[in-house]
């Protein structure tokens, strides 16, 4: 007869679409929050120096070179610092060799413990040659704001000519100032400072282009040597400091260079010593020098940018760093990576949070939508593939577009979507087990109701039956009924399966064998009735089995009907 197959197992409930775009855009919001708060700050520093290894050093411009002032220099000369006659003839070698511009990362403060000779030297051949630009550092309160220089000098108002008005731009302030000496201040035509940003885990990544000093911003040594270097040359950008920041020029567009809060632009690295190919011991050069060697000064510094600084570690000190690449650079090495940034226009573009907040939003929005329709482990690959296409993209993004995501924001929201999701999916799957199991209670008490109260009164026979489904509810069934004076028709029956559709196909067997059930019908014709009954209301291949046995206690005799029951 009629039944049912086996119960399917309790899965997960699917989420309405817009219940998990909802769920998924409050996460998304917290992770903004969070953002906005700066708690991923120091995780976002870790994932920029990751991109940077991820990339790997890259080869600087060659429009770049660079003189180290190296233990082999150092010791050929027995004694540091070096003369400052020394610097001198390294001038003019690289003015003859065609260097477009000459930059020291060097601070020459006070007068030479060696006598004014050098001084004078030194002082004459950078006043003859308007390529030359020395160093200026400036000193300020805020820790970020670094600088290799200590000692103050006495009269800083002989800065003033290298300064710019300044408005309203966001600008370091530095508080002190540290020059070089006299002479040399005042035959130099151009100064740059040497400050960089330093990160709260100490790590440069970024450079003030300009600092304020009083009522002037002055330039960095890098972008001041672009400078001089554009003047003879209109392949190279050209920076400039309006009311909204710093503005460069190349190749007829305007672009402006992104700056933060403090007033600090993110340099792209190219590396450290091993992203400047073009790099020579201040040893060497002096040696081509002195012999001669034109041609080799020529191939090195024709045509370039040079930048001068001090590698040395044996017998100096020299200020040195941490940077994206090493835990301990040459500050010369920084200084260099910015003098290649500006010559390649190449800034780390941070989008702002009126764009990064919306991008978030919409992501959670879709990774909810998602997560809400699929099962579990679909929804758990889903999170990890978009973790590892944020992965990629943030990667992707800095190395060909120089474009630095908040990583640590968009690698969370997948995570947090799906946990909200999940979670969601899981407080609404504990409400409705809990309303199904009051729905199942109520069933349970009409499907008692159903089944025969107590024993019938049958002189002569002894009936009892009892009935404890494997569930809430069950399609086990057993009833009596007295078929006139004599007769008692007593039924066993089984709906295959558990649960409420076999209680459903119960109640219905038990209203058929009750409405079938007559005095004067044979236990067949009630069961063929019955049966007949059941496959009109319910679908082929549903079935029970079904026992029918009448009583009668005056021929005291038993008729039955067997529909499958074991």
């Amino acid at each position: 007869m009629a039944g049912s197959a086996a119960a399917p197992r309790p899965r997960s409930p699917r989420l309405p679409v817009l219940h998990g775009v909802l769920v998924g855009i409050v996460a998304a919001a917290l992770v903004s929050a969070l953002a906005l708060l700066g708690v991923f700050e120091q995780t976002d520093l870790r994932f920029h120096d990751w991109r940077y290894r991820i990339r790997g050093p890259i080869p600087a411009s060659s429009r770049i070179a660079l003189v180290e002032v190296d233990d082999a220099t150092v010791s050929a000369y027995r004694n540091w610092p070096l003369p400052r006659e020394t610097y001198a003839l390294l001038i003019d070698a690289l003015e003859r060799a065609g260097a477009q511009a000459i930059g020291f990362d060097l601070l020459f403060l006070g007068d030479s413990p060696e006598g004014s000779g050098g001084d004078e030297l030194l002082a004459a051949v950078t006043a003859h040659s308007e390529r030359v630009v020395h160093a200026v550092a400036f000193l300020s309160d805020d820790p970020s704001l670094a600088s290799g220089a200590s000692e103050p000098s006495p009269d800083p108002t002989l800065l003033v000519r290298g300064g710019r008005p300044v408005s309203h731009q966001r600008l370091p302030l530095a508080r002190r100032i540290s020059l070089p000496y006299v002479a040399l201040l005042h035959a130099a035509s151009s100064l740059g400072h040497t400050a960089v940003s330093v990160d709260r885990d100490g790590v440069v990544r970024r450079i003030p282009l300009f600092v304020r000093y009083g009522d002037l911003a002055y330039p960095s040594l890098a972008i001041r040597l672009v400078e001089v270097a554009a003047r003879r040359d209109s392949t190279l950008p050209q920076f400039e400091l309006d009311d909204r920041g710093v503005r460069l020029h190349w190749h007829g567009r305007q672009l402006r260079v992104p700056a933060d809060d403090e007033g600090a632009t993110s340099i792209i690295y190219a590396g450290d010593r091993a992203a400047f190919p073009q790099t020579h011991s201040m040893l060497r050069v002096l040696q081509w020098a002195r012999d001669g060697d034109t041609l080799a000064l020529a191939r090195a510094f024709r045509g370039r940018l040079v930048m001068v600084g001090a590698t040395a570690v044996g017998e100096v000190a020299t200020d040195v760093g941490p940077t994206p690449f090493a835990t301990s650079a040459p500050l010369v090495y920084i200084h260099a990576n910015a003098m290649n940034a500006a010559v390649q226009a190449r800034f780390l573009q941070r989008p702002s949070p009126a764009v990064v907040i919306p991008a978030l939003l919409l992501m959670g929005a879709g990774l909810g939508a998602l997560f809400s329709a699929w099962p579990l482990l679909v929804s758990t690959l889903v999170a990890l593939a978009a973790l590892l296409f944020v992965g990629a993209a943030d990667v992707l993004l800095f190395v060909a577009r120089d474009v630095g995501l908040p990583s640590t924001a968009f690698l969370l929201v997948s995570p947090v979507a799906w946990i909200a999701v999940e979670g969601y999916r899981r407080v609404v799957t504990e409400r409705q087990t809990r309303h199904r199991e009051r729905e199942l209670e109520v069933a349970r008490g009409i499907q008692r109701k159903l089944l025969p109260a107590g024993p019938p009164s049958a002189a002569e026979l002894d009936v009892f039956g009892v009935n404890v489904p494997a569930e809430a509810v069950g399609g086990d069934y057993y009833d009596w009924i007295p078929l006139g004076e004599d007769d008692l028709a007593i039924v066993v029956g089984d709906v295959s399966g558990h649960g409420v559709p076999a209680a459903l196909l119960m109640s219905h067997l038990r209203a058929s064998f009750h409405a079938e059930a007559r005095p004067g019908l044979a236990p067949r014709e009630i069961v063929q009735a019955m049966h007949r009954s059941l496959a009109r209301a319910t679908e082929p291949n549903r079935f029970a089995t079904f026992f029918l046995a009448i009583a009668s206690r005056r021929e005291r005799r038993l008729r039955y009907c067997n529909a499958g029951h074991n």
